[in-house]
């Protein structure tokens, strides 16, 4: 079973951060709950866990804000990518999720960290305490596609992979049998692409047609992490081409699960954090 949660959480480091943020999220986790490291991603199995990047708090309770993370920008006058590092102080939101047991794992460790905690993280000393943990599983799964759109927020930058191939050229697709491939293995329990999982997939995922606008709507980023990671971050509408309810639903299924364990590949480095809404 797959499950997802929220936690309000007190960060401080003691200088800027010069690195992708989800990297403070899993040297907290990893700290915390050193037993999960085995169950690391390995490179063509997809890992069973999701660590998002920091967020601002939303609007409405457990609701994800704006991403805070470096990016590199680019400076005219330089001709180049410039990275601009980012003050972290104070209250923030984030996302873990996938496998029940792992993420529980997680939510237990978090829910006990009600004292400050300091960690050396680079070169930085970041200060931790945890405020809150919230299951958000059920009223995720609860969302179902009634009419004929749905809306996909890629909250969280998100690295696509290749369906067939091991690549390490960045993708910026919006289709979503590949940003979407992930949920529908770990919905139907399967750990690494084969033939058959591939074409079974194309027969769901293909009926999610994205919407021409979408390309205006989703912008690339580039982001500190093993140098300069590119990933997508933005909007996009899919309109589901069938009317039959039984698919409709698998798709419901297939995006709830993508919205509780991340999307596309390196999930549990942080990329890969979205939401959905059926339109």
């Amino acid at each position: 079973m797959i499950r997802g949660y929220r936690a309000y959480i007190e960060v401080e480091a003691d200088e800027k951060i010069p690195y992708f943020t989800g990297q403070l999220v899993k040297t907290l986790v990893y700290t915390l709950a050193k037993e999960i490291r085995i169950y690391k991603g390995l490179r063509g199995i997809i890992s069973g866990l999701h660590l998002s990047p920091l967020f601002k708090p939303g609007r409405r309770s457990y609701e994800l804000g704006e991403l805070v993370s470096p990016v590199y920008v680019y400076n005219r006058e330089e001709n180049r990518h410039v990275l601009v590092p980012v003050e972290v102080n104070g209250e923030y939101i984030i996302h873990f999720g996938g496998d029940e047991a792992l993420a529980g794992v997680v939510a237990e460790k978090l829910q006990g960290l009600r004292e400050r905690l300091a960690i050396k993280v680079g070169d930085s000393i970041v200060t931790y305490k945890v405020e809150g943990v919230r299951d958000i599983t059920s009223e995720v799964m609860e969302k179902e596609i009634i009419h004929d759109r749905a809306s996909v927020y890629l909250k969280g930058p998100v690295k696509l992979f290749n369906v067939y191939t091991q690549s390490r050229l960045p993708k910026y697709s919006i289709s979503a049998y590949e940003l979407l491939m992930a949920p529908y293995m770990l919905l139907h329990e399967a750990p690494t692409i084969t033939t058959q999982l591939a074409v079974e997939a194309m027969k769901v995922l293909g009926l999610l047609v994205e919407t021409y606008y979408s390309l205006n709507t989703v912008k690339p980023i580039l982001l500190p992490f093993k140098g300069k990671e590119p990933g997508m971050i933005g909007k996009i509408t899919y309109i589901i081409d069938t009317d039959k309810k039984e698919i409709k639903q698998e798709i419901s299924k297939i995006l709830s699960v993508g919205e509780l364990a991340g999307v596309g590949e390196s999930r549990q480095n942080g990329f890969g954090t979205i939401t959905w809404k059926p339109k």
